[in-house]
């Protein structure tokens, strides 16, 4: 089922440029909930035309941080359970917006790790081909900077087949996003002064971490839908294996500041010592070359096949409610160790 598989890929759907926490990210084919739900309505209302409306839903599951991108959410390091409420509004015309939220539970530290608003188009072309883009902007909590996606804009877009039996599509997309990571570390040094007594002064050193994240990805995949009727028509059981190809390029720039800050006492002390300051900061540069510094460094990877995926997608219907249960196996191709990720789901909903 293709739109079903978008919007409630929430649980099993941000940084693999640090391959010893995360690996390359890479966009999953998003598949409009829309369609899906069009053919369920037409079940239900025999003129079968194209109508506008409401999803609300409540999903549960091992994953953090997008409602489109699976490769983000298997670049996450913190484990526990998550939450996501979603809303969706879905036009007849093809456009649509939908909010989410993601509320983590674990036993150090639970609440919203981040929320996600996304407006799309999706639109079908004689029922042979689906189009899609979408824009998804991230809002993280800075209390979860660990947990929420580093990137805050991904765009995305589509194009699927499905005369065939197994139905091919292709998607491609970029994704931005910065963040910043800060530490401090107290420290002391020991000033040998002639004919007097040592000098031991305490600083502390400050050290920043900015980081630019600009990904372009590209999907191939290939999907089958089986259906399982019942007795009542508006009753009925879809499931949908698909196997995917994951491409990218990650670039990111880092910008890395050290600095050593003296205390209020210690700045006072100094002040009318010139020449022990001089003598101290020679001894605190020796100590840490490219102290009080600012060094850039700008890294890409190749564009190259990254990972295979395999997702499993079941959706139970009854009338105006569904059932959803995924779960996504990732093989990460590009290190030897850690390349096996399991993502699960399971998401309930009302179309209205």
């Amino acid at each position: 089922m293709k739109k079903l598989f978008a919007l409630l890929f929430a649980v099993c759907l941000s940084v693999f440029f640090v391959q010893a926490q995360q690996k390359d990210s890479v966009i999953i084919n998003k598949d409009s909930i829309e369609k899906a739900v069009d053919e369920f309505l037409a079940m239900l209302d025999s003129s079968a035309k194209p109508k506008s409306y409401w999803q609300i839903s409540l999903g549960a599951g091992n994953t953090q941080f997008s409602i489109n991108n699976v490769a983000l959410n298997a670049q996450q390091t913190t484990k526990g359970v998550t939450l996501i409420p979603a809303i969706a509004y879905f036009d007849k015309s093809g456009v649509s917006i939908s909010y989410n939220n993601f509320y983590s539970i674990n036993n150090i530290n639970s609440g919203i790790v981040q929320h996600s608003i996304t407006p799309a188009f999706d639109y079908n072309l004689n029922k042979a081909f689906d189009f899609g883009v979408s824009y998804t902007r991230f809002i993280g909590n800075k209390n979860f900077g660990s947990a929420s996606s580093p990137y805050q804009n991904d765009v995305y877009s589509y194009v699927q087949y499905n005369k065939w039996k197994i139905q091919p599509s292709v998607s491609f997309g970029y994704s931005t996003g910065k963040f910043s990571e800060y530490s401090k570390k107290d420290t002391f040094v020991v000033l040998q002064r002639p004919f007097r007594p040592d000098t031991t002064i305490k600083y502390s050193i400050f050290d920043t971490l900015n980081v630019k994240l600009r990904d372009f990805s590209t999907v191939i995949s290939a999907q089958q839908q089986f259906t399982f009727e019942t007795k009542n028509a508006s009753n009925y059981i879809t499931f949908t294996p698909a196997l995917m190809l994951f491409l990218a390029r990650n670039a990111y720039d880092v910008e890395y500041k050290s600095a050593s800050v003296f205390s209020p006492s210690t700045r006072l002390f100094l002040q009318n010592r010139p020449q022990l300051r001089e003598q101290l900061i020679r001894q605190i540069r020796s100590s840490f070359p490219g102290l009080n510094e600012t060094r850039n460094f700008l890294n890409a990877t190749n564009f190259q096949l990254q990972s295979i995926g395999l997702n499993l997608d079941a959706v139970l219907y009854f009338k105006k409610f569904y059932i959803n249960p995924q779960c996504y196996i990732d093989y990460y191709l590009q290190s030897s160790t850690d390349n096996i990720t399991v993502l699960y789901s399971i998401h309930a909903g009302f179309i209205l």
